[in-house]
């Protein structure tokens, strides 16, 4: 998109629609980066945001949006972890993705904080899931999906479909979803007798004496259903392993996100790009700034001229830009940290 809007004389179609996902764009600390960066580093971006129409954000979370795009009549239980399982006999409704995370629990909330994957870290949740397993075998079965991520099969108890993305959680409060569980006396039954177990844990007694977080909790999500019909068949662009793996559960065309420059303009097209969600919720090493720059080249400047473009990033608008949008030249130029520095008011 170096011109955004410009049509390709060889287009004889319809152009396509490119919906982008990009969650944590909105919630970058806008204190911590330099104004003059977000105004003149981020070209391609800035234009979009400058010319786009805003749109009331219906969707705010990473399901929600999925579900929305996809043109979904359900909109909880996005099924991921279905995704991972090999064919075979059908087990729908057994099936989560998990990770250990710290719950900070005070008098009025429980926080979800994220364990930092080191290399002690991830070496610690093992020990502690390998013992879960043991303890719990009649209950569930687990396997490894990668670092610090798991695939809970369920024996006896339906899986809850109520909880969202972990990404969409991190740093906020799990007492919604707490509540729903107690709906559910079987699972919260389950999952009280795991969070004890891993309270007593003697890697976490270690881990109080080094002055470490422990490792109290699992967040669960990613259950539910594959849709046996599709309303939607968009290409598919994404770097995560989980959403790449859903997306060919689907039967989409699956690629990489620098890849999208080369997509057919005259296809619909979804890109999903958790890089800065992670990096904010994570605490990873990721500069902030190299990760604008490459979404601002790879996402902003790649898409091809001639799409209509809508980007979701879980705030309270979404923006969406059309071939007619850069001649509406009379609009008061807005630019990221301007809507940065809006949120944050």
């Amino acid at each position: 998109m170096a011109q955004i809007g410009e049509i390709s004389g060889l287009i004889q179609v319809m152009p396509g629609r490119v919906e982008i996902v990009l969650p944590g764009l909105f919630e970058l600390p806008v204190e911590e980066l330099e104004s003059d960066f977000l105004r003149s580093e981020l070209p391609h971006l800035n234009q979009f945001l400058s010319q786009a129409n805003v749109i009331s954000g219906k969707s705010r979370n990473i399901d929600a949006i999925i579900f929305e795009i996809l043109r979904w009549e359900q909109t909880v239980g996005l099924p991921l972890a279905q995704a991972l399982v090999e064919p075979g006999p059908p087990h729908t409704g057994c099936y989560l993705l998990f990770q250990a995370v710290h719950l900070r629990a005070d008098m009025q909330n429980a926080i979800v904080l994220p364990i930092e994957w080191s290399q002690q870290n991830l070496s610690d949740i093992n020990i502690i899931i390998k013992d879960l397993q043991d303890m719990f075998n009649v209950d569930f079965d687990i396997d490894i999906v990668a670092d610090g991520l798991y695939l809970m099969k369920l024996n006896g108890v339906s899986a809850p479909q109520h909880y969202p993305h972990i990404l969409s959680v991190l740093g906020k409060t799990a007492n919604p979803y707490i509540e729903q569980t107690r709906e559910n006396l079987p699972w919260y039954r389950l999952t009280s007798e795991i969070q004890m177990f891993m309270h007593q844990h003697a890697v976490n007694q270690q881990r109080l004496q080094q002055g470490l977080a422990t490792i109290n909790s699992l967040w669960f999500w990613g259950a539910g259903q594959l849709p046996k019909t599709m309303l939607s068949n968009p290409d598919w662009y994404c770097d995560d392993l989980v959403l790449t793996r859903f997306a060919k559960s689907l039967g989409l065309a699956v690629r990489r996100i620098s890849q999208i420059a080369d997509s057919d303009p005259a296809v619909d097209s979804v890109v999903v790009d958790l890089r800065l969600i992670e990096a904010l919720k994570t605490g990873s090493d990721s500069s902030l700034d190299q990760l604008l720059r490459e979404v601002d080249r790879e996402l902003f400047e790649s898409v091809p001229g001639g799409c209509s473009i809508r980007l979701r990033a879980g705030f309270e608008y979404d923006f969406e830009w059309t071939t007619v949008s850069k001649l509406k030249f009379w609009r008061k130029k807005k630019s990221l940290v301007d809507w940065l520095e809006q949120s944050s008011r």
